[in-house]
């Protein structure tokens, strides 16, 4: 992790040399955070990339990024931040993103830590993407990738974008050390027509390689890397699991989205459907997933410019039995050598976000790092204790007045363990937060300020504040 961090510092300064005359913007605040309780509101610190400890106390945030300019042909876009908090929890200096990014025409190239591109103007529950939603810290690697590029003959009707990206986990936490990350996807957007807009997507993640405490190292190998991406079994070196399953811990989202561009907003409606092996790709998981209905309006001056609603029904998971015993007419058809042989495999139990080898699951220091509403089971403990859901959100943003932005996100949720350890009684959730920037115009700095609440049988009963201050500009 040093030397990649001095790989990338030589790369920034070396960019910086080349371009004198490059402008740099930067970004510094101070937030207090304080609750009347012990932890602090979930709205408070969920999709704040891993950066806000859950407990009273500050935060220091410093950032220096410079965008890419349309100077050259290969262009460059380069960014660091860091931030420093004291808190109750535990005090934390965190590298957040150190990045060089180069572009040339449609296609992109990122190395180094970066955050998600945020959509839906930072209202949704899960940033649109169930499986990467920007709860947790960024992860190390580099990822190349592209805008939507026409497919040829096609006139703009069919367009396609992909990525390919490996990254590394770096948590001196985890149950397995030195994890390896593989990400790619592939998406297809139709637009039969100027307003209308169909898009298909399928994203793919691979936890693999690393060393556990009680398995030994991992495969890691070039031919192991391969394994993974084609998800196939494990070789000779691979646990018993992977030798009966794929090689890693491999999960995923199916994307739909439809879109309506009209003259003065647009309308989109999205489906994320999550999956944790092959009975998750074919549709064995349904309803699981996210539905969402969102509105932005094309006038940034209006009271409610963005407004969005998110269903999330991730109760089912292909059902809540994995195998039971072959019938004598389904033994006659298996194979004697097969491990499952008299056992009728039906793959349910998907248990999202969880792993058998790697015991953090998809969590990283602790925050999950798909939506917050599945929840890690939080410090000092591995993996996830609730992925069986039902819950509801809504998220908006205006100005009020004219002159008052602000963002308000109300969740409601039902939540039931998983199934090896459900909840007793299935506990319900509210969770809520209000944002504010204060219309100080003449300040040489920006006020924002919060108020967020926890009500409910899950999580602790708490209300929360925090105040902020930013200062912003270009060296």
């Amino acid at each position: 992790m040093r030397t990649f961090i001095i790989i990338l510092l030589i790369g920034l300064s070396s960019i910086q040399l080349q371009a004198q005359k490059r402008q740099f913007n930067y970004e510094t605040s101070l937030t207090g955070f304080a609750a009347t309780g012990k932890t602090l509101p979930f709205w408070m610190i969920s999709n704040q990339h891993g950066l806000i400890p859950n407990g009273q106390g500050g935060m220091y945030y410093i950032g220096l990024f410079s965008d890419f300019t349309p100077k050259h042909k290969i262009q460059f876009a380069y960014g660091i931040s860091a931030s420093a908090s004291l808190s109750e929890a535990n005090d934390h200096i965190i590298l957040d993103q150190i990045y060089i990014s180069s572009q040339w025409r449609n296609l992109r190239l990122d190395l180094g830590m970066i955050h998600p591109e945020e959509e839906f103007n930072g209202i949704s529950s899960t940033n649109g993407n169930i499986v990467l939603s920007g709860n947790s810290r960024t992860f190390p690697g580099y990822n190349l990738r592209t805008d939507y590029m026409n497919l040829p003959i096609m006139k703009g009707i069919f367009k396609f974008k992909f990525n390919w990206a490996d990254y590394l986990m770096v948590d001196k936490n985890s149950y397995v050390k030195d994890i390896r990350l593989h990400n790619k996807s592939l998406f297809i957007k139709i637009s039969p027509h100027q307003r209308w807009e169909f898009i298909f997507g399928l994203e793919h993640w691979a936890q693999w390689a690393g060393t556990s405490p009680t398995l030994g190292k991992q495969p890691s190998s070039f031919k192991d890397y391969l394994r993974i991406v084609i998800a196939k079994s494990g070789g000779e070196t691979a646990t018993y699991s992977d030798l009966l399953n794929a090689l890693g811990n491999h999960l995923g989202r199916e994307h739909m989205r439809i879109n309506y561009i009209g003259d003065k907003y647009m309308l989109s409606f999205y489906h994320d459907i999550p999956w944790e092996d092959a009975s998750g790709t074919d549709f064995r998981s349904f309803p699981d997933g996210t539905y969402s209905l969102y509105y932005t309006s094309k006038n940034p001056r209006q009271w409610i410019t963005d407004i969005i609603y998110e269903f999330y029904y991730t109760k089912y998971q292909s059902g809540s039995i994995h195998d039971r015993p072959a019938t004598p007419e389904e033994i006659a058809k298996q194979d004697p050598s097969d491990p499952f042989y008299g056992r009728r495999v039906l793959g349910g139990r998907d248990n999202y976000f969880n792993h058998g080898c790697y015991r953090n699951g998809w969590t990283l220091h602790y925050r999950t790092i798909g939506s917050p509403l599945i929840t890690s089971a939080g410090e000092g403990h591995l993996g996830v204790i609730n992925n069986r859901i039902i819950g509801h959100h809504i998220g908006v943003k205006g100005l009020a007045f004219n002159k008052i932005p602000y963002k308000a996100m109300f969740t409601y949720t039902i939540n039931y363990g998983t199934y090896d350890r459900k909840l007793t009684h299935a506990p319900r959730q509210c969770s809520g937060g209000l944002n504010i920037i204060l219309p100080f115009r003449k300040l040489p700095f920006q006020i924002e300020t919060g108020i967020y609440a926890d009500y409910g049988q899950f999580l602790q009963d708490n209300i929360g504040i925090t105040i902020k201050i930013t200062r912003q500009g270009i060296l």
